[in-house]
């Protein structure tokens, strides 16, 4: 079934995001297909964690870059993920939050994710306030590879899972020892069996679905 076409506005996102019934429904695709045969959904034992982090730096200060000046302070860049923690294998395709004080996110903002070379496909299918921003990068380390910016509200619960798991992995060694060898059991299935299976596998990942259960 062939997606929804490509919004490449403000004013068409805009409309879009004040319409939750038709933002649900919405998704637009652009598979990445490699001229160099990488496979961008190979499973890294060890990322090049330092590397990583500096480009998803750049990412946000290009990004931060293209926002009206008045907003630059009422918003929050957060590197998240695999490729957050370091040590923790995974596939080198970056994550990141972008919180921001409101929904739906401005139209500067909208603006300056297309400034920036941004596609918008998606919200998460567990949350339509959790709205997918992608980047293709299409030379260096990273090529092929994409970074998912995820636009949230501070209250987001799909967001503060991201940062708990972040930041209990980077100071508990119980939990990066838990997630790491849940993700390692889940690649060795699929594609669609790891991105489920590392959270199904993980006590750290049920924990925190727990804590943060929709009342």
């Amino acid at each position: 079934m062939p997606g929804d076409r490509k919004l490449e506005t403000a004013d068409e996102l805009w409309d879009l995001y004040n319409d939750l019934e038709r933002l649900k429904g919405y998704k637009y695709t652009q598979p990445i297909v490699s001229d160099s045969g990488i496979n961008n959904e190979k499973f890294h034992m060890e990322l090049p964690y330092e590397e990583i982090k500096q480009i998803v730096e750049d990412c946000r200060d290009k990004f931060m870059s293209a926002v009206p000046k008045d907003e630059k302070t009422s918003l929050r860049w957060e590197h998240v993920g695999s490729t957050s923690i370091k040590g923790m294998p995974g596939a080198m395709m970056p994550d990141a939050l972008l919180i921001v004080p409101q929904f739906p996110p401005s139209k500067g903002v909208i603006q300056a994710f297309l400034d920036s070379g941004y596609y918008f496909s998606s919200s998460s299918g567990l949350d339509p306030k959790d709205l997918w921003w992608f980047l293709v990068f299409t030379d260096g380390l990273l090529k092929d590879h994409k970074l998912t910016v995820h636009v949230v509200t501070e209250d987001n619960r799909a967001a503060n899972m991201l940062l708990d798991t972040r930041n209990m992995c980077r100071n508990e060694e119980w939990a990066f020892t838990d997630y790491k060898e849940a993700k390692i059991k889940a690649a060795k299935g699929s594609w669609g069996e790891y991105k489920k299976g590392k959270g199904s596998n993980s006590k750290l990942l049920v924990m925190l679905a727990e804590k943060y259960k929709q009342k």
